[in-house]
């Protein structure tokens, strides 16, 4: 019989329990945009972009590397927690002090001054939420439900708390109790047995060779998180404030989208894990199948909103965030979806071949890509402009992704590492 990638039981549970988040996240950001006034509106989503970037940093690429290792081999959660939870806590310290040094020395300006160092106490939460624990045994319900009961948390606070702009200093406070909240939930879970593992972040072995191995994974992801935020980011600085609100409208719905692909990449990881070490002849299929079904649903999504563009917005914010700009650089967005599903694919089987940093130069190039592109066609086409670079330079990623997936799949030896980390 031939192995499935992925449980549909477990796809079932990543999509409905990310469909709730992005809901949940959805309303409190569409609450936001009609109670904030358009720049700090603004100032809340460039806030949003740059906590997604640190995120990725705290990581360090341990879900990936730590879920693989796990799926692989059970027993080796309890010996890689340790050492995860350890780095990751230091890279969370690590990021909260540049924070509150930035403020200090006035490099953030007064918006992004109030919102950003508090934000980033959150950061110290995160490792404990342990993703990779659960992915790797095929637990996904606690993946979902912690990061449910964030975003309930978090839509509650924000509904009684944040009336105006008045309140914003309180909106990243309610982020720290909100993350909290689910830390706890995430922790009860592992520590009752069902999944098995401690939390201890003593000393342990082998964090050397683990970041070595796991560092190329987590630039990746950090260049993934750059990509997808660096217009936004990049915006607050060549374009009026209003004008990033009506960008990152565009790019909020967008965001939403592709969350499904990332849940069903979380889902598909750790069979692809599995079925990377067996005969490509039953990987080839299975594959091929696959990246139809992904890419065929996000083009027929995008092709959906593409239609609907003007009146999705419409709906769903205010109307001095839409206008003819907004739906452009929607419809430019949408578009991305099917490059990311293709890409995803040869990304995740580079990353279970042991390829990483194969991945991770296809990955730079389409950041400098992108880098390059985004100032110079916001000069010629405004806000939109910045959608159509980030559609390019994803496309050429995408070129070179499958360039070095064809490589790695001509070898006939390829290496299966297992990591050490802390035995």
């Amino acid at each position: 019989m031939q192995p499935r990638f992925a449980s549909m039981r477990g796809l079932f549970v990543l999509l409905t329990g990310e469909g709730a988040q992005r809901l949940l996240s959805f309303v409190a950001i569409w609450l936001l945009s009609n109670r904030l006034a358009p720049a700090d509106y603004a100032a809340v989503e460039v806030s949003l972009s740059a906590m997604m970037f640190a995120a990725l940093f705290v990581e360090l690429g341990f879900p990936l590397l730590a879920a693989r290792e796990v799926a692989r081999d059970p027993t080796a959660e309890q010996r890689l927690a340790p050492t995860v939870l350890r780095l990751q806590c230091g890279a969370a310290v690590l990021l909260v002090a540049l924070a509150w040094l930035a403020r200090a020395a006035g490099w953030l300006g007064p918006e992004l001054g109030t919102l950003l160092p508090v934000y980033a106490a959150s950061l110290l939460l995160l490792p404990w939420l342990v993703p990779w624990a659960f992915q790797g045994r095929g637990a996904m319900h606690w993946i979902a439900a912690p990061g449910v009961l964030r975003q309930g948390l978090f839509l509650l606070l924000t509904a009684a708390l944040v009336r105006s702009s008045g309140d914003l200093a309180r909106l990243p406070w309610l982020e720290v109790v909100a993350v909290g909240g689910a830390a706890l939930l995430a922790q009860w879970a592992w520590r009752r047995g069902r999944i098995g593992g401690r939390s201890a972040i003593g000393p342990a072995p082998g964090a050397t060779a683990m970041l070595r191995e796991a560092a190329p994974m987590g630039v990746s992801q950090l260049l993934w998180a750059l990509r997808m935020f660096l217009a936004t980011l990049l915006l607050w600085h060549l374009v009026p404030k209003e004008a990033v609100g009506r960008y990152a409208v565009a790019h909020r719905v967008m965001m939403v989208l592709q969350a499904v692909l990332t849940m069903y990449f979380t889902n598909l990881f750790p069979g692809l894990s599995r079925a990377a070490r067996g005969p490509r002849a039953i990987l080839k299929p299975l594959l091929l199948r696959s990246t139809a079904i992904a890419v065929g649903g996000t083009l027929a999504l995008a092709l959906c909103v593409a239609a609907n563009a003007d009146g999705l917005l419409r709906l769903l914010f205010r109307p001095e965030l839409c206008d003819a700009e907004s739906a452009s650089c929607l419809r430019l967005l949408v578009a991305v979806l099917p490059l990311l599903a293709c890409r995803g694919h040869a990304r995740m089987t580079l990353l279970a071949f042991g390829r990483s940093r194969l991945e991770l130069v296809c990955s730079v190039a389409g950041t400098l890509a992108l880098a390059a592109l985004i100032p110079w066609w916001t000069r010629q086409s405004g806000v939109a402009g910045a959608a159509m670079a980030l559609l390019v330079a994803e496309g050429f990623g995408l070129l070179l992704t499958l360039a070095a997936f064809a490589a790695a799949w001509r070898d006939r030896a390829l290496p299966v590492r297992r990591v050490a980390g802390g035995a």
